[in-house]
Parts: structure tokens; sequence; C-alpha cells
């Protein structure tokens, strides 16, 4: 039995954000993942863009994350416009006057996860235990206890379920969570473009069928497509031929539901 103040299950951006908020707290804490070291620290790029506003861009900052990521790899997202199917009108968001010259920032998932591990990993009190998983979990007013894949027990005050949404952990501990399976799943690629997108993110909603043009640096943007699963299946078996000329860059970066 090894004892901690704090075991976070799940070396995701949320475990090592939670991770590394804790730093200088003087508490030892068991950051337990089942992908290897090398994975965490150079993880694979999944297509995602992700969209962070002032408030969050200042807590990377805060946790020392945002510093070591390249600012030539984010993008400027200046305004967003919503349309409905074929209705005229477009749901418009800008900065309303506030002196900022942008809603926030586009920064591609992986390299999020890099920084925030980058920062982490050899934090004081954080002890890393990659490449197993959690077998089992208990929780009670005394404290938790978690028993990993290899053989080891864990034991501590305060017990952090944050491997994913389907996390396992909390199912063990019995608690509940609904999950609206839509059917739908999405496909996620750069596509490069003649005209300027001069920074305003695009999303078209119709029934069945959704679209979002994200603006990346350059005439580049990340489209996100959603159909139901068949649907992106058939688009995902398309052979190179039939999506036409690439630029580089402008590859397919890959498909989940």
């Amino acid at each position: 039995m090894t004892r901690y103040d704090v075991i976070v299950v799940g070396g995701g951006p949320a475990g090592l954000a939670f991770a590394r908020s804790l730093a200088g707290t003087g508490l030892k804490l068991a950051l337990v993942e089942r992908q290897p070291r090398t994975v965490l620290a150079e993880p694979g790029c999944d297509g995602r863009e992700i969209a962070l506003t002032h408030r969050s861009e200042a807590s990377l900052k805060a946790l020392g994350a945002w510093q070591a990521i390249d600012p030539a790899e984010t993008s400027p997202l200046r305004e967003a416009r919503v349309l409905n199917a074929g209705s005229p009108f477009a749901l418009a968001f800008d900065t309303g006057g506030t002196g900022e010259d942008r809603l926030g920032q586009l920064v591609p998932n992986h390299l999020i996860r890099r920084a925030l591990f980058a920062v982490t990993h050899a934090q004081p009190g954080v002890d890393l235990l990659a490449g197993t998983a959690v077998s089992s979990a208990r929780a009670s007013r005394e404290g938790a206890v978690a028993e990993l894949a290899d053989g080891r027990r864990l034991e501590a005050r305060l017990l952090v379920a944050a491997d994913s949404r389907f996390s396992a952990v909390r199912e063990q501990l019995g608690i509940a969570a609904e999950v609206n399976r839509t059917g739908r799943a999405m496909m996620v690629c750069r596509v490069a473009h003649e005209r300027d997108h001069e920074g305003i993110a695009t999303e078209w909603f119709d029934y069945g069928q959704t679209i979002a043009m994200l603006p990346l640096r350059g005439r580049m943007s990340s489209a996100v497509l959603t159909l139901d699963a068949a649907g992106i299946e058939a688009l995902a078996a398309l052979d190179a031929e039939r999506w036409g000329p690439r630029s580089p860059g402008a590859s397919s970066r890959g498909w989940g539901g």
C-alpha cells in the first residue's frame, strides 16, 4: 500500500490541469494513466482544434502551460456566426466593443495536452504512474483505495476520476451518469481555400447534419462535419482521388464518434 493525499485517474487535459493546480500545496499526488509515458509526452494529432476563451488562456498561463505552446501554432478567433438551415439570418458573436481584437484562440488539442504534461510530469510531489490502469476503486468516509492492473495498491484522502466522459472509475464508485447516444459521428479535416476567412468561424445547423468551419492561420480551416454514423463511415472509406487535390497541410486528420 502506497499512501497519497490525492489520486488522480486520467492523464488527459483535465487530470493534468488539476494536478498542476495543486503545485506548491505540499500535497502528495499519484497521477495514474493507462497510456505509456511516451504517448503522454508526445500525443498524436487527433485533428481537433480547441477554442479557448481569454479566461481559458489565462488559466493555462497561470498553470505555466500556455508558455509551452508555440504561438505560431495558434489561430485567432475574431468572430463567430451561427446559421440555421435555410434561414437568411445569422446569430453573430464578436468582441462587442470590449477592446479585444479576438474572441479567443484556436489551439490544436494535442498541443494543449503536450504543454500540460511538460509542466506537470516533473512537478514536486507528483508520482506519474503511466502505462497501467485502475482495475478497481472504492471510496468511503475514511478515504479511497485504488488497485492498479500491475498489482500496486494506492490509498488517499481524495480520489479524482478524470478518465474521460465514459469514466470506468465513476462506474465502479456507483456514480450515476446519463449518456445520450445520438447515433451521430464526426469527421474532422483541414481544408485549404482561396478566399480569406478573416478569422471568422462559421457553423451551419440543419436537420440531420451540421458543419463548422474553424479559421486557422493562413487560408486554411478546420472543417467539422456531423452526420449519421453510416454517412461518416461512407466518407471515411473514400479513396484519396475522390477527395480531390490536396494542398500541403490540408489532408484529412481523422474522424471519430
